[in-house]
Formats: C-alpha cells, structure tokens, sequence
C-alpha cells in the first residue's frame, strides 16, 4: 500500500516518542494499528465485493452466452429433425412406387376391347322372328304331305 521502509518508521517512532512521551507511546500505537486493521479489513472486504461482483457479471455472461449457443443448437437439432422425416416419408414413397412399378412389371396387363356379341349362341328379335315363322313354315310342309 504505502512504500514507507524501516527508516521512515524510525523516524515516526522517534517523533511520535517526542511529542506523546513514554507513557502515552504503547497506547497510542494500539490505537494506531487498531484502526489500521479497521482500515485494511475494509478495504479488503471492498476489494472483495467487488471482485464478486465482477465474477458475478462475468459468469452471468457466459450463462446467457451458453444458453444462446444451446437454443441454437436446439434449432439446428429440429431443422435435421424435420429433414430427416422430411427424407424418410420421401424415401417410403420412393419404395413404395418402386413396389408398385414393380408388381405392374410381373402381372400381365389385361385390356377389354369392345366387340359385337357372336351370333352364334344369342339370338336378335329378328333372328327369333326368321326362325319361329321356318318352323312354321316346316310344320305346314309335314302336314301336308
């Protein structure tokens, strides 16, 4: 604190002997360095407090330093999140059309083409009308001969 050497305080001793004489010395330096130590512990505990205090600031920086850098890893952990869902709903359906060009692939593909009905086994109005008024016909020919 004070850069006082071991000859300054000789010659503080010499005058405070001069001036308080022997038997007011002893009391006068226990009151001296009680204050002194006063003086010293507040200073200290000021110093203290104040290095807690800066502590204190310091850490609470770092917390909301650590806390910002925590969010943003939170985000880039959903953003990966969604992509990777995004990717394996896109990939499910990749197998999924690749199942289905695949079974398109081993299965024949039938086509129905429309076409006339054969005459052979159905029968029209006219047609039905031509054969019942032949068999008619046929009967009266039996008949009459």
């Amino acid at each position: 604190m004070l850069n006082v050497g071991m000859t300054e305080l000789l010659v503080f001793g010499i005058i405070a002997l001069l001036v308080l004489g022997p038997e007011k010395l002893p009391e006068a330096a226990r009151f001296a360095g009680k204050w002194y130590g006063h003086l010293k512990r507040l200073i200290s505990n000021v110093q203290h407090d104040i290095d807690r205090e800066l502590r204190l600031s310091e850490l609470r920086e770092e917390m909301q330093n650590e806390m910002q850098r925590l969010h943003e890893l939170e985000q880039q952990m959903q953003n990966q999140m969604q992509q990777l869902q995004h990717d394996k709903i896109m990939t499910d359906d990749q197998q999924t059309q690749v199942k289905l060009d695949n079974q398109q692939n081993n299965f024949p593909v039938y086509k129905f083409l429309e076409s006339k009905p054969l005459s052979l086994f159905t029968q029209t109005d006219s047609q039905t009308q031509q054969l019942t008024r032949l068999h008619k016909q046929s009967n009266q020919i039996r008949e009459m001969a």
